[in-house]
């Protein structure tokens, strides 16, 4: 009775293997070539995702790569754990989450819920509309005209709205209680045109730079020897 572990079968094994963690560390395209993943879920390891433009993909997730969305695509959830998403012109998905990379959009783009990062910025482009939070931990919000249904919040970073930018819930600076002794203040800037419907939560100090004092008005301090 013959076995498999042969030489011949062994290097064979040995040379397949090879070349599957070499496929694991390319960037895989859909929506080019004869391996086109279309209307399909696709994950990735080792290795970023990209989707050409104009297709429409389920699910998009990654492990150790960056997402990168070419303008005109439909995806439902867009997750990485390390990396950065990249969205173009014209996007809708239904949630974009990364824990470590920044998450950029261009112009006229909609998500149907959350936008969040944990470590990195984000920043989205005109005419876009978020219909749930956009949330980041360690990284700033840069938002131009831009609606967002529900809250805007970080702990640590930045948060700008310009440009008619419109908040429907609050804008929410959370305590830093990972880092206690960081001394950098986190800044709050809008412009005369941007409005919040909600209210403006403080829980660690934030330097204000409001054009419109009504909007002062929304402000609420939650923290100790708030002035």
């Amino acid at each position: 009775m013959h076995t498999l572990s042969t030489p011949l079968t062994m290097a064979r094994l040995m040379i397949l293997g090879a070349t599957l963690i070499s496929l694991s560390g390319c960037i895989i395209h859909i929506g080019g070539g004869s391996n086109d993943y279309e209307g399909n879920s696709v994950s990735s390891v080792f290795g970023g995702l990209s989707v050409s433009s104009g297709k429409q993909v389920t699910n998009i997730s990654s492990v150790n790569g960056s997402i990168d969305l070419e303008d005109k695509v439909s995806a439902h959830h867009v997750d990485t754990v390390n990396g950065s998403i990249d969205i173009g012109n014209h996007v809708s998905v239904r949630s974009a989450k990364t824990v470590n990379g920044n998450i950029e959009t261009g112009h006229h783009f909609v998500s149907k819920g959350d936008v969040e990062t944990v470590n990195g910025d984000i920043s989205i482009q005109t005419s876009s509309t978020i219909n749930g939070n956009v949330e980041t931990v360690n990284g700033d919000i840069v938002l131009d005209q831009i609606e967002v249904k529900s809250n805007v919040q970080t702990h640590t970073g930045d948060i700008s709205l310009a440009q008619n930018t419109q908040v429907h819930g609050d804008i929410i600076f959370n305590a830093n209680k990972q880092n206690r002794g960081a001394k950098t203040i986190p800044t709050l800037t809008i412009d005369n045109t941007s409005i919040v419907h909600g209210q403006i939560i403080l829980h660690r100090q934030v330097t204000l730079v409001i054009e419109d004092a009504e909007l002062l008005r929304k402000v609420q301090y939650y923290y100790k020897n708030a002035q």
